[in-house]
């Protein structure tokens, strides 16, 4: 029995590392025709600042987004849980190309049940703009893109729209997504979730330990408002293990529909 649990956490400890870098297309109502196949590099849930093979996925992640070169570069929150990792977080962000933006998540303010969390108080993260409840309006082959960053409390999102060409919003939590109203926002990327980080794979799904229940964890999603991007994230919480959960960086090339 002790063999199994040693070879099952020795399991965990590699899947924490093992990245997969993804290129998904997806499709969005209201993209124009001028940004069809934008790309657009989604980042998520560093969690820097606490030994984990995380980070190894952070810095490969990273690395992957540099060679691609996108358009765009998002990253959607929970990037320490621990202010130690300040500075190699910074390092990171200036080998992403630009425009970077950036959102904080739950652990970046301690807001968790993880003992490790500790608040790391970030106002900047220089080259990429920080967002907190507001946007940047930015041009991409020829075109006003409005992005947008919604702090990690309760905001009314819509709150945070702009008159432009195509509008995207970044949000920690994808539960911000059952509050957006049509005609507000294009595209939302999110994170939070890990795919469950700990999971049960059984035909045809998987039991996500850490949110059983939860509407949104991995992929894409679609209402008549927008459609939304959950990123598995990179980096680990509570525990410096995955199970049947590998971290991802996505790069998504958007599609008129």
């Amino acid at each position: 029995m002790g063999t199994v649990a040693a070879a099952g956490l020795g399991w965990g400890w590699f899947e924490a590392g093992w990245v997969r870098l993804r290129k998904l297309e997806v499709e969005v109502p209201g993209l124009p025709p001028e940004l069809d196949g934008l790309r657009i590099a989604h980042l998520s849930d560093f969690h820097l600042g606490v030994p984990s093979r995380g980070v190894h996925a952070v810095e490969r992640g990273v690395e992957w987004t540099a060679e691609q070169r996108p358009d765009l570069v998002c990253i959607t929150g929970d990037l320490l849980t621990h202010p130690r990792g300040e500075p190699f977080l910074r390092e990171l962000v200036q080998r992403l190309p630009l425009p970077a933006f950036a959102v904080l998540g739950n652990h970046d303010l301690a807001i968790s049940r993880d003992p490790q969390a500790h608040a790391s108080n970030l106002t900047d993260l220089e080259p990429a703009r920080l967002l907190r409840d507001d946007g940047e309006l930015i041009e991409l082959r020829g075109q006003s893109v409005w992005v947008a960053g919604a702090y990690p409390r309760k905001i009314d999102p819509n709150s945070l729209s702009h008159t432009a060409d195509f509008r995207i919003l970044l949000c920690h939590y994808p539960r911000v997504f059952d509050r957006l109203e049509p005609g507000r926002f294009e595209l939302v990327l999110a994170g939070h979730m890990h795919d469950g980080q700990i999971t049960i794979p059984y035909p045809g799904g998987k039991l996500r330990l850490a949110h059983p229940t939860a509407r949104y964890a991995n992929g894409v999603y679609r209402t008549e408002a927008a459609v939304m991007h959950v990123s598995p994230g990179l980096g680990t919480t509570f525990v410096p293990f995955r199970f049947a959960a590998r971290p991802e960086a996505t790069e998504l090339v958007l599609r008129s529909t």
